[in-house]
């Protein structure tokens, strides 16, 4: 399951932001968390309950918000979001293609109390 290892390396870095604003309880994390990175949710927020376990973390409820898969085609300038693992301009059937977003793993807020 390497949801436990992407989450116990996102883990240490909310653990060091609590512990710079002086956090004594987080109640709350918002991740984005682009499509393309194949994680499953419901794994992550199991492995999330997991590692913070009797840590100030507990009982805190995850937020994941799923970023799409965006392309920009290089041959016609198309920018459009992949459907069903098609990679594929829907426009000129080109393959050579950007991306613009579906790659992000970013802790976007946490939450909690000083």
């Amino acid at each position: 399951m390497h949801e436990l290892t992407v989450v116990s390396n996102i883990f240490k870095i909310i653990l060091e932001t609590a512990e710079s604003n002086n956090l004594s309880k987080i109640s709350k994390v918002s991740l984005k968390v682009g499509r393309q990175r194949h994680l499953a949710p419901d794994l992550m927020k199991f492995a999330f309950d997991s590692v913070s376990k009797n840590t100030i973390a507990s009982g805190a409820f995850l937020d994941i918000d799923r970023v799409d898969i965006k392309m920009k085609c290089l041959s016609c300038g198309l920018e459009f979001t992949v459907k069903d693992n098609t990679y594929l301009c829907i426009s000129c059937g080109s393959a050579e293609l950007e991306t613009i977003s579906g790659k992000d793993l970013l802790i976007e807020s946490i939450e909690g109390e000083v």
